[in-house]
């Protein structure tokens, strides 16, 4: 849904409020609940400094790439991160290959493909290629995220973790707000954004990946561009396509088949 409200919204300069608007009610329900975490930060400082960067550096790529387009394309990218994740998980030999695997990838790459064959004229090539670029950017270092979440997570209280990381990403993306005109509608728009639904799904997040390998949680996470597309096309009904409904379809098929390896 915060991928929905994001683009509905249309911001190029929306990540270091929507950061923030999602860590201050985070942190304050922690401080609140005598979680402490001023201390957590204190004690874990280098781990929270780069969960926040690779959240800033995700968050920037991501509205920049929004910004320039094209947007269905961005969104598909996103996809790009389970795949990133297969790929990992074969190459440091945590995961052997197989038939499965190879059709869970086949699957996940032909989602990519029909969500990215929206025809967008209205962007010139070079755009087009820079929005890409940063949105497997942005793929690269929600990859990099999930990992390092799915390593910390069953040692950290959720609601402290997330808030936290939020926090340190939305200080690392304020200098972006001076490069933009002020207005005072839209900003508490975006704090609104990370508020009601930014900063919960972070604390959930980091609540499920106790329970989840890195590469279901990725699998999993595609379904927030689907729902996006989803909430969008219900806002604008130009933007509900076949290929946007057969991508999730193989989205959904690839994480069926990577719950049952594990679970079988």
């Amino acid at each position: 849904m915060f991928s929905a409200g994001l683009a509905l919204l249309g911001s190029d300069r929306a990540g270091p409020l929507v950061a923030i608007g999602a860590a201050i009610p985070l942190l304050s329900v922690a401080a609140v609940t005598g979680r402490r975490p001023a201390l957590e930060l204190y004690s874990h400082g280098n781990t929270y400094f780069r969960l926040g960067l690779l959240e800033a550096v995700n968050i920037s790529l991501y509205v920049a790439a929004l910004a320039i387009g094209p947007v269905p394309v961005v969104v598909a990218l996103h996809l790009a991160s389970p795949i990133m994740l297969l790929v990992l998980a074969m190459y440091t030999g945590k995961r052997a290959v197989n038939v499965r695997i190879l059709v869970e990838l086949l699957l996940l790459v032909a989602a990519i493909v029909l969500v990215s064959a929206r025809p967008a004229s209205e962007i010139d090539t070079g755009s087009a290629l820079i929005g890409c670029g940063l949105a497997l950017g942005s793929a690269a270092a929600v990859t990099a995220l999930i990992v390092l979440v799915a390593r910390e997570s069953p040692d950290r209280d959720p609601t402290v973790s997330a808030g936290l990381q939020l926090a340190v990403a939305g200080v690392l993306t304020a200098p972006f707000l001076t490069m933009t005109t002020w207005d005072w509608e839209r900003t508490f728009a975006e704090l609104a954004l990370g508020a009601a639904l930014l900063g919960p799904g972070f604390a959930l997040y980091w609540r499920a990946m106790r329970r989840l390998s890195p590469q279901i949680a990725g699998a999993l996470g595609v379904n927030e561009a689907l729902v996006a597309s989803v909430v969008v096309a219900a806002v604008d009904r130009s933007q509900l396509s076949l290929p946007t409904v057969a991508g999730g379809v193989l989205v959904a098929a690839a994480v069926l088949l990577d719950a049952g390896e594990r679970i079988y």
